[in-house]
């Protein structure tokens, strides 16, 4: 039988604190994990997900200065553990449907793998890896396999002045008559180490989970996110992933652009030298666009889809 997360965590809990003792025990002695994590726990608003409490961030600067890279680090990783270790307490405190339980246990167990890797440089606030993984078991990020969603989040007003007159009045019209408001909204975010669920299938298990976060929660508006992916000529160049902004867009979502920047021309042109040999050529401008598709739309889709006996 595979052991559950949440046990491999606590015997985790167990030894890293073992260790700290015997190695930097300054660390643990002067800067006692569990106040930090009750810090990390209360400070999920709105915000990015690396956004962190002070009193956390300036306690891991004044560990590192203490112990070093190493000690920090195997600070990080004992926080780490103890969040996940007490999971199931704060699951039953919060409404988390079954579908989205089954997804923090398979990041749980990656997260917990990670820790055997040995990479000097991981556990530290710069690296955005570390960053999704801290904020996924403190519950700011949740996980739906393909994204992570942010559940304290909302749309930009500034979409409403990045296309142009005739975007500014849809934007309005959307936001008016759809969703009736900028927040809260769930926001997604892309983790290249899920590239593996980057498959219709993949994509529509995700948005089944977002409904069902949707279906626990009155309280959200809809789910967005920005991409590269949702510009309409993408899909002229790259068919194979289209499926990316057709299957929102075909069930009443609403794409509109936010502009090119340097992230969106990297990561548009690293994986497909169709588009980046179009870009070389001045062809094509990778650019940035908002899929926001509202609450109501998303949930008559996920009905439709879990009567055709598809479900998460």
């Amino acid at each position: 039988m595979i052991e559950s997360p949440i046990l491999h965590a606590a015997s985790l809990v167990q030894s890293l604190t073992a260790q700290l003792a015997e190695r930097y025990s300054s660390a643990i002695e002067g800067y006692p994990p569990q106040h930090y994590i009750s810090e990390l726990i209360a400070t999920r608003t709105y915000g990015g997900y690396s956004l962190l409490p002070a009193v956390f961030s300036a306690a891991s600067a004044e560990i590192e200065l203490m112990v070093g890279l190493e000690g920090m680090e195997l600070y990080h990783k004992l926080v780490i553990a103890i969040l996940i270790a007490h999971f199931g307490e704060r699951c039953m405190q919060e409404r988390v449907p079954d579908s989205i339980v089954l997804q923090y246990e398979v990041e749980f167990r990656r997260i917990l793998a990670q820790f055997d890797t040995n990479i000097s440089g991981f556990y530290v606030h710069g690296n955005d890896l570390f960053s999704k993984d801290l904020a996924i078991c403190r519950g700011k990020l949740i996980p739906c396999g393909a994204e992570l969603i942010d559940k304290f989040s909302g749309v930009p007003r500034r979409i409403a002045l990045c296309g142009g007159v005739s975007q500014l009045s849809a934007v309005l019209r959307f936001f008016t008559a759809r969703s009736r408001g900028f927040r809260p909204f769930y926001e997604m975010h892309m983790d290249p180490r899920a590239r593996r669920e980057f498959t219709p299938k993949g994509w529509d298990c995700c948005y089944l989970r977002i409904a069902d976060l949707l279906e626990m929660n009155a309280q959200i508006k809809g789910v967005f996110g920005s991409s590269w992916w949702y510009d309409p000529q993408v899909e002229r160049i790259t068919p194979r992933i289209g499926y990316l902004r057709r299957r929102p867009l075909e069930n009443g979502a609403r794409i509109f652009r936010m502009g090119s920047d340097e992230a969106a021309i990297k990561n548009s042109t690293s994986f497909s030298r169709q588009r980046k040999e179009q870009y070389e050529k001045g062809e094509y401008l990778p650019t940035n666009y908002a899929m926001i598709w509202a609450r109501s739309d998303l949930l008559h889709w996920a009905r439709q889809v879990r009567a055709e006996g598809i479900q998460a």
